[in-house]
């Protein structure tokens, strides 16, 4: 009897040891590179975020924090150190942006560039969207905000990774 019990604890343990593990998933669904028809954000796993936005006439940039509150991704942007104009993520209306009142980092500089200011910006993901928590009830501008996941791949430069 002892001997069947050895045996059969010792398959157990020989089926048990066999079995292939799977890779570890990426629980944080928020690590990606999003594109936007404007720009594009990546979440680093660092908790570091850089977005970029392109415009006709224009080129802006952020970095900054995430963090995950619930199901919400909160994005905070570092201070700009630097010549920029200073942008928030959202437009405002036309009327507000005169082309010759824009802040700047650095009051007698001329920056070339934006720099976009992320303050408690929140954004959800549904199916592979990522969706802007917009105070606007217009769909249309609702959009606007929005990303869509981009393939994430490493780039490289002569075959080194950077």
């Amino acid at each position: 009897m002892k001997k069947n019990y050895l045996t059969i604890v010792a398959l157990i343990f020989l089926i048990l040891l066999s079995c292939e593990k799977k890779q570890a998933i990426n629980t944080n669904a928020f690590q990606n590179r999003w594109e936007s028809m404007y720009g594009n954000l990546t979440i680093y796993s660092n908790n570091t975020f850089e977005y970029n936005r392109y415009t006709c006439i224009s080129h802006s940039i952020s970095k900054g924090k995430w963090k995950i509150t619930n199901d919400t991704l909160v994005l905070n942007s570092f201070e700009p150190k630097g010549c920029y104009f200073i942008e928030n993520f959202l437009f405002g209306p036309p009327y507000k942006d005169s082309s010759t009142n824009h802040k700047k980092t650095i009051k007698d500089c001329m920056p070339n560039t934006g720099y976009i200011n992320f303050k408690n910006e929140k954004f959800y993901i549904k199916d592979s969207l990522l969706l802007f928590k917009t105070p606007f009830n217009n769909k249309e501008l609702n959009n606007f905000y929005n990303f869509k996941r981009a393939p994430y791949k490493k780039q490289t430069v002569n075959n080194t990774k950077l």
